[in-house]
């Protein structure tokens, strides 16, 4: 039998007898939580039954009655399609109106409709049956709950004074209605998980705590708002506003807390009468900020949205996908609620069922992510402003993406506090941006790769050719001053160790002579590369880069392409900008011998039966123009780069257990730090991720961003990621 994907809360560890009397547990059938729960008395708003003292009729203005009996039902039913329910309640009879006044009349009508989930009505009046004044009608309603709802019904029409009128019942909104109500009693399909590539689980079903107030308990109120305002950071008002208006005997959330909570506070709570903590399900991210920008994060629809949504099922409270997977997967993930519409007497008993439509289950979500491999690069990158990605180079899975700042996604189910909503919305940290996929920096060194295969292509070099390496570089007639990293320059170097040494000046020379012999090969072959354009990542939102060229600097900048900018271009700055995940969609590429793969995130969508409903092939979006020769040439160097005393990365790989081939990059950023790159590909001979480690204003690549690398490839090997 295939396992369900549906995973019941987990256990909560024995706190003994602090819990007794303040804990109780929910229980959730078929994915429908049944909640004692209640927030305060009914409001006009339902369709309950008007009783008890005949109502007063409303004062507005009476309309003249229709003339015919015919002309009565046809404007009865104008209104009613138009949901001009005033205008119905004064074509009934005045014997109707004593029974129900306008705005009990009015509330019923959009009570029921609510319940309904009414968007649309539409009514067929046909002919009267021979000697009566009962007009057959055919009503259909659209639901967003069930769908399409036909009944047939009749409007009974008499002579009253002067005209006629509606002999209105309620049982004229739906039929058999009586002194019943019409309900919808729901099943909602739990929330579908999404898992790790190894099925361990991003987002499920968990628990959390729900600190409550049950009103009649209270024995110092006073003591009580200081005491919960203290421990919860919650101000006392906010509190009291919570609980205010419930009944004595109703448990009144106040706040929600993760579990498992602090047993010290705990206690705390348990000895302040009045206040109960109770176990809840709720969505649960298991590592929070370390995989935001994947998951993503749920909140409540607004009332804006669901004035389209409602037709797609939603209703006030749902929590819809706002980015990351859970957006993305959406339809997936949420399956969709069913349920019975039915009528019920005052004494609760369902007396008929007007309609009834199964829930569809919601379904996994399988991700490429490895969760040892992203928890390692979360903690790796620690404070520093930047982000990570790892990708398989045989396919373009996506293993790790990161991105700091990052925020909780757990804090939009548990509520977010007014400093936490200040710091999401901070315009210098940005939080909910993935710098893995929406920003473009430039790229420094670990753009040479580039300029190296279009010299070997276009330009006929190979990777014995020899350059200077001076510690400068200028363009004829011109007083601009590039300069390489050594002050002191680096010598005679083939152009392997050039890019082994990460010499600027020789890749300064190649960019020339290429823009020399046409200005448009080196932005060529970074298109080649993927740089440009998006990556063709279906879940997550990317920013497409920058490849500048005569045409776009002509067109963007009105002004004309110059050497100086062929010279920028070849060690990644100037105008150019990209992703990480652009870059290590790149390497990877080079790591697998020619293949630029799509990126993806979602390995496949599981149904509840265990049977694949989506599943990811890898996808091909193009080819590098290089020769295998010349792929292999670039490797080579990658490979040096870490193996060689010469090369820049040499001395922070030392002592590890598999051969690695990287490069390192420092971009200047406007600023006074740079930004620091390191792409690492590993195992070498045997490419199974390439890592890119970007940190922002971080400084050199070879100091900041290769030790990280290193601290996620040790993880890696440590939890057997290569294995």
């Amino acid at each position: 039998m295939s396992r369900s994907p549906f995973r019941s809360p987990r256990r909560r560890r024995n706190l003994g007898p602090l819990l007794a009397g303040f804990v109780a547990f929910l229980v959730v059938t078929g994915g429908l939580v049944a909640v004692a729960l209640q927030y305060g008395a009914a409001t006009r708003g339902t369709n309950s039954t008007t009783t008890g003292v005949p109502a007063t009729v409303s004062a507005s203005p009476q309309r003249e009655s229709p003339q015919t009996a015919k002309e009565a039902a046809e404007a009865f039913v104008r209104a009613w399609e138009s949901g001009d329910y005033r205008s119905m309640y004064a074509l009934i009879t005045r014997a109707a109106q004593q029974e129900i006044d306008e705005d009990s009349f009015v509330a019923r009508y959009e009570g029921i409709a609510r319940e309904i989930g009414q968007l649309s009505i539409q009514i067929t009046l046909g002919e009267p049956l021979p000697g009566t004044m009962r007009f057959p009608i055919h009503v259909v309603r659209e639901s967003a709950r069930v769908g399409r709802l036909e009944e047939d019904n009749a409007i009974p029409v008499i002579r009253e004074g002067d005209g006629y009128r509606i002999d209105w019942t309620p049982s004229l909104i739906v039929a058999d209605l009586g002194d019943g109500r019409v309900r919808w009693i729901p099943t909602v399909p739990q929330r579908g998980r999404i898992l790790d590539r190894k099925g361990r689980p991003l987002a499920e079903l968990g628990l959390v705590n729900k600190i409550g107030v049950i009103p009649g308990q209270i024995q110092d109120e006073k003591l009580l708002l200081e005491r919960l305002s203290q421990l919860l950071n919650v101000p006392p008002e906010t509190i009291r506003q919570r609980y205010a208006g419930g009944q004595p005997d109703w448990f009144m959330p106040v706040a929600t807390l993760p579990d498992p909570i602090d047993p010290q506070l705990l206690q705390q709570l348990a000895g302040i009468p009045g206040v109960v903590v109770r176990q809840w399900p709720e969505r649960v991210y298991a590592l929070g900020p370390a995989a935001a920008h994947v998951t993503g994060y749920l909140s409540e629809v607004t009332a804006e949205e669901l004035q389209t949504l409602a037709g797609e099922g939603y209703e006030p409270g749902d929590r819809i996908g706002r980015t990351g997977i859970e957006a993305w997967a959406e339809d997936w993930l949420r399956g969709r609620r069913g349920g019975r519409l039915v009528i019920v007497g005052p004494d609760g008993r369902e007396r008929r069922v007007l309609a009834e439509v199964p829930a569809q289950p919601a379904a996994d979500v399988v991700t490429t992510i490895d969760l040892d491999l992203q928890r390692a690069a979360y903690e790796a990158l620690g404070d520093r402003v930047g982000s990570v990605v790892a990708i398989d180079p045989k396919t373009g899975a996506i293993r790790a993406l990161v991105s700091r700042p990052s925020f909780d996604p757990n804090r939009f189910i548990l509520g977010l506090r007014p400093d936490e909503w200040q710091a999401l919305n901070d315009e210098q940290q940005r939080p909910l941006l993935d710098r893995a996929t929406q920003v473009g920096y430039p790229t420094g060194s670990t753009f040479k790769i580039v300029t190296m295969a279009a010299g070997m292509e276009y330009l006929g070099l190979d990777a014995e050719r020899v350059f200077d390496c001076p510690p400068t570089f200028s363009l004829p007639g011109s007083s601009v001053v590039w300069r390489d990293w050594n002050p002191q320059g680096q010598g005679r170097l083939t152009l392997h160790n050039a890019l082994v040494q990460s010499c600027n000046t020789v890749f300064f020379q190649v960019g020339a002579v290429l823009d020399e012999r046409d200005p448009n090969l080196l932005p060529q072959m970074a298109r080649a590369f993927g740089f440009g354009s998006e990556t063709g990542l279906p879940e997550l939102p990317e920013n497409p880069g920058l490849v500048p060229d005569p045409a776009w600097k002509l067109r963007e900048r009105g002004d004309y392409w110059a050497r100086g900018d062929a010279v920028n271009l070849s060690i990644g700055q100037g105008f150019f900008l990209a992703t990480p995940l652009q870059v290590a969609d790149a390497y990877a590429a080079v790591a697998n011998g020619g293949t630029l793969w799509r990126p993806y995130l979602i390995e496949r969508v599981t149904a509840i039966d265990g049977s694949d409903r989506e599943r990811t092939e890898p996808k091909a979006r193009g080819t590098l123009p290089i020769s295998a020769e010349h792929i292999a040439a670039i490797r080579s160097a990658l490979r040096d780069v870490v193996a060689r005393p010469n090369g820049t990365a040499y001395s922070v790989f030392q002592g590890f257990p598999l051969p690695v081939a990287g490069k390192t990059g420092t971009a200047e950023s406007g600023q006074d730090a740079p930004h620091a790159w390191f792409v690492a590909i590993a195992p070498a001979d045997n490419p199974q991720l390439v890592l890119v480690v970007m940190v922002e204003h971080g400084g050199e690549g070879s100091r900041v961003a290769a030790p990280i690398a290193r601290q996620i490839l040790d993880a890696a090997v440590r939890s057997g990621f290569f294995e």
